[in-house]
C-alpha cells in the first residue's frame, strides 16, 4: 500500500481489505475503514524521536521561507478534481468529495518537520460530555450558564510543541536576614511609659549552588493558544509519543508552528529560570532575604518537534465568545467562564457581616 503521491506530497489513507479511506479512530485507538470498518493497529514505534542539539542543527534563516502563503494545485486521487491549495495547509479537505488528505509538503525541508506524535484517545463525545460537566461546574458563575450546552465548533487538533532539555548550573548571592526583637520604651496616652518588643533584621552575606537538569520544558508552537491556558491541561503522557506518522492526520486538523524553536526557546528559558529562582530562594538560610543575584548557565541544550493532541472549542454566552480546551490525551480541560458580580458582591457582603458580627461578640 502506498501512502504518499511521489508528484504532490500527498498522503491518503487507503484500507488494505478495500481500498477505501482510512481514518484514525481516538476510541478504538486504531486506523478505521469507513467502508468496510476494517482495522489497521498503530505502529506505536519511537525509535525516530531523537533530541537535537539546538545550537548546532538549526539554520533559522531556512526555516522562515517554510512559513510564506504558497499556492499549487491539488488532484484528488477520490474524486478526480483540481482544486488551488495553501501549500503550508496540513491537512486537505477536498470540497467536491469530502474526502481527506495530509499534504506533507507542509512539512518541507524548509522548516522543521514533527518527530513525533501522541495520537487521540479522547474522542468528540467524550471532550463534550468533558464540558456539559465542566460549564455547570463553579460558585461565582451565572445560573444559567448551566443551561449552555451547545459549542460554537469543536475540532480535533494535532497542535505543535517544542520540548526542550538542558543541563544547568547557578551561582547565587544574596543578604539573608536574621530576626532579632529589642525592647522598646515608648509612652502611652495616659502618659505612662511602656516596653514593647520591636522586629529587627540582621543581614548577613551568603551565597550558594545549584544544579538541575530540565528534561521536556515543553512549549506550544501555536499562537492560538497561549502558553498559561495550555499548561492548564499538563500533562501529557510522553512514554506514549510514537513517531510521526502523517496517516494519523487524515481525517483530523493540524497546525504548522507559528512560533518557532528559536522563539519557544525564549519562553521555555523564562520557565526554567523561574524554577531556578525558586529552588535558590530556597538555599537561603535565614528569615528573609534581598538583593538575591543568580548568574546561569545553561549548555547540553537539546529539543524535539511534536504534535499533542488538543480538543479546542468554543462557547457563546451573553453574545461573547470563550475558549475551551481539552487535552486529547487525558480529558483534561480548561477554559474561560464569565463571572457573576452580583454572587461575588453578596459573598464579600457575606463575609464582610461575619466579620463585623464576630467583632460585635468580642466586644461584649
Amino acid at each position: 500500500m502506498e501512502y504518499k503521491n511521489k508528484n504532490q506530497g500527498i498522503v491518503k489513507n487507503l484500507c488494505k481489505q478495500c481500498g477505501g479511506e482510512a481514518i484514525y479512530s481516538a476510541k478504538k485507538q486504531k486506523l478505521v475503514c469507513g467502508h468496510c470498518g476494517h482495522e489497521e493497529d498503530l505502529n506505536l514505534s519511537n525509535d525516530k524521536i531523537i533530541e537535537k542539539s539546538f545550537h548546532e542543527d538549526i539554520t533559522y534563516e531556512g526555516h522562515e521561507e517554510g512559513m510564506g502563503k504558497e499556492h499549487k494545485n491539488f488532484h484528488c486521487k477520490s474524486c478526480g478534481s483540481i482544486t488551488m491549495v495553501d501549500v503550508t495547509q496540513v491537512v486537505i479537505n477536498c470540497p467536491f468529495c469530502g474526502s481527506s488528505h495530509v499534504n506533507e509538503e507542509a512539512y518541507s525541508k524548509r522548516i522543521i518537520k514533527p518527530e513525533g506524535i501522541i495520537p487521540f484517545t479522547i474522542d468528540k463525545s467524550t471532550a463534550y460530555q468533558t464540558f456539559k460537566e465542566w460549564i455547570g461546574s463553579g460558585w461565582f458563575r451565572p445560573n444559567d450558564l448551566k443551561k449552555v450546552t451547545t459549542l460554537e465548533k469543536i475540532h480535533g487538533v494535532y497542535v505543535p510543541f517544542w520540548t526542550y532539555d538542558a543541563m544547568t548550573e547557578s551561582t547565587w548571592w544574596a543578604e539573608a536576614g536574621y530576626y532579632y526583637y529589642e525592647t522598646e520604651y515608648y509612652t502611652d496616652e495616659n502618659g505612662n511609659t511602656q516596653t514593647r518588643q520591636v522586629q529587627k533584621v540582621r543581614w548577613i552575606p551568603v551565597s550558594g549552588y545549584y544544579e538541575q537538569f530540565f528534561d521536556d520544558v515543553t512549549v506550544i508552537g501555536s499562537k492560538g493558544i497561549s502558553q498559561s491556558r495550555v499548561e492548564d491541561i499538563y500533562p501529557f503522557d510522553y512514554k506514549k509519543l510514537i513517531n510521526y506518522d502523517p496517516r494519523l492526520l487524515v481525517g483530523w486538523e493540524s497546525e504548522l508552528y507559528g512560533i518557532d524553536v528559536q522563539k519557544g526557546f525564549e519562553v521555555a528559558e523564562k520557565i526554567m529560570d523561574n524554577y531556578i529562582y525558586k529552588a535558590c530562594v530556597q538555599q537561603i538560610p535565614g528569615d528573609t532575604y534581598r538583593f538575591l543575584e543568580i548568574n546561569t548557565h545553561k549548555y547540553n541544550i537539546t529539543y524535539k518537534h511534536i504534535l499533542l493532541p488538543i480538543w479546542i472549542a468554543a462557547y457563546r454566552y451573553n453574545g461573547k465568545v470563550y475558549q475551551v480546551i481539552v487535552n486529547g490525551q487525558t480529558g483534561k480541560i480548561s477554559g474561560e467562564k464569565p463571572l457573576s458580580w452580583i454572587k461575588i458582591l453578596l459573598f464579600v457582603l457575606f463575609i464582610a457581616l461575619v466579620v463585623g458580627l464576630i467583632l460585635y461578640l468580642s466586644k461584649k
